[in-house]
């Protein structure tokens, strides 16, 4: 079942009022599916004496599979996504025999004692601005709600100690947006991120880190079958 957004219709709903709206009929015709964008960037340009912006989606074109799935940063015709949700990936890479391979990929949160994983949990204090075109229809968005002490959609659960059972909340690294913005073709779009101060000297361990972003949800590709 579709979850209903803050507008309290199903994204096919949304997306069909989208279509009149804007009068894309074709829209109508495209097949439901399950549309996931990512972009990745270096941490290594990460600022040690003040704030850092990226730009996710803005150089696609300069990048390849697995760093990013898209070659523009704009979705082709009969391509929608209603934007349900974002995750954060961060991805380790290393050179062998002159090739780079990822070798892990872990949420910020990950917190195992002595892992590269828990060195990025500041970031969590990042901000998320998402630009269609001309228009922030996501704007200053905290990370944090995707931790799991401060994230609405965690879920509690009975979790046993040697000594007691107690309620300890579940987090989620799927990030959810009520509001669920449509990008739809032909449209250019980028998410800047803000992000604080950051020692990047401290990251323990061989490879590079690669901070990855995902935007997922309900979309539309092209179809080839007739509208009825």
């Amino acid at each position: 079942m579709l979850a209903e957004g803050a507008t309290g219709l199903t994204p096919a709903q949304k997306l069909s009022v989208i279509a009149k709206r804007y009068n894309m009929p074709g829209l109508l015709a495209m097949q439901p599916t399950e549309q996931i964008i990512y972009d990745s960037i270096d941490l290594s340009a990460l600022s040690s004496t003040g704030t850092t912006t990226f730009s996710f989606f803005a150089n696609t074109n300069t990048k390849t599979f697995p760093f990013a799935n898209l070659q523009q940063n704009k979705l082709n015709a009969g391509n929608v996504i209603c934007v349900q949700y974002i995750q954060l990936q961060l991805v380790t890479c290393s050179v062998v025999s002159g090739v780079s391979v990822i070798t892990n990929i872990r949420t910020l949160e990950e917190n195992q004692s002595g892992t590269v994983a828990a060195i990025f949990k500041p970031l969590l204090a990042s901000q998320l601005t998402i630009v269609l075109g001309s228009s922030e229809v996501v704007k200053d968005f905290p990370l944090t709600n995707g931790y799991a002490g401060f994230n609405p959609n965690g879920q509690f659960g009975a979790k046993s100690y040697a000594t007691a059972t107690i309620d300890v909340q579940y987090g989620s690294s799927n990030i959810r947006l009520a509001s669920e913005p449509v990008i739809l073709p032909q449209l250019e779009f980028k998410a800047n991120l803000v992000m604080p101060q950051f020692i990047a000297g401290n990251i323990p361990g061989a490879g590079t880190q690669f901070l990855r972003l995902v935007l997922g949800g309900f979309g539309t590709i092209p179809s080839m079958a007739k509208p009825m």
